[in-house]
């Protein structure tokens, strides 16, 4: 009886969902064309309602089994040509359009994933360069891809696009050819974090991780300067012992 309450409740989980999703599609809808009605100056419901008929209900009747009114405008942010097949005049359409791109235009999304890369055997840090680099041949001018170093042996790739599933795709190639090149080595390849969309603020502590990386590399520079002034005191200390 266990599994059977299980799937009745994943059921209601999964009829929920799509519930909720409805409503957040409408009420994005809603707002647009609210938002558009008041700039239009509508001054009473039936211009509004009839801004409606034309507009979203057309669309949720005609599309009706492929996301109705919400899909065409998501659609029409991309291509307006989309809003043609509506019998509003250009004045309305305009203003529509405009709206519909500040609320449905994709956000871009940033992928990330965390290697470790490292080779013990003869070839070492070339061999790990030359596995970045191949996994950095895939990087194109609409394909951003972005490998840093947190702290050796672990390594960041990540790219920002507009469509979360290419993203995953090419950091997961990214990944396939370092890894690649790096066991051709006699390598290591360990995946620490899966290919995911990050959010600002996990970018913000990575941001934070490669800036003490960095402080902390001047800091041994830094050592490693006084270390030779104190060296070369040394030797003048001796040559005035000489004299």
């Amino acid at each position: 009886s266990g599994s059977g309450e299980e799937g009745v409740s994943s059921g209601i989980n999964a009829e929920y969902g799509q519930t909720e999703e409805k409503y957040s599609r409408a009420k994005t809808v809603n707002q647009i064309l609210r938002h558009v009605g008041e700039l239009l100056d509508y001054e009473d419901n039936k211009q509004l309602e009839d801004f409606y008929r034309r507009t979203a209900w057309f669309f949720d009747k005609k599309y009706a089994t492929s996301g109705g009114s919400y899909e065409r405008f998501k659609e029409a942010a991309q291509k307006p040509e989309v809003l043609d097949e509506l019998d509003i005049d250009e004045h309305t359409k305009e203003f529509l359009l405009k709206e519909i791109k500040r609320k449905l235009t994709p956000q871009a999304v940033k992928v990330r994933a965390d290697v470790e890369v490292a080779c013990y055997a003869y070839e070492g840090i070339d061999a790990v360069k030359n596995a970045l680099r191949a996994g950095l041949a895939l990087s194109t001018e609409e394909v951003p891809l972005k490998i840093n170093l947190i702290a050796p042996p672990v390594y960041v790739i990540s790219v920002t696009l507009l469509n979360e599933e290419k993203g995953v795709e090419v950091v997961r190639k990214a990944m396939d050819a370092i890894k690649a090149s790096i066991e051709a080595a006699e390598g290591n390849f360990n995946v620490k974090l899966e290919p995911k969309v990050v959010t600002d603020t996990d970018d913000k502590k990575l941001q934070e991780e490669l800036d003490q990386r960095e402080r902390a590399m001047q800091e041994v520079d830094g050592d490693d300067d006084e270390g030779e002034e104190s060296d070369d005191d040394e030797d003048e200390d001796e040559e005035e012992d000489d004299e």
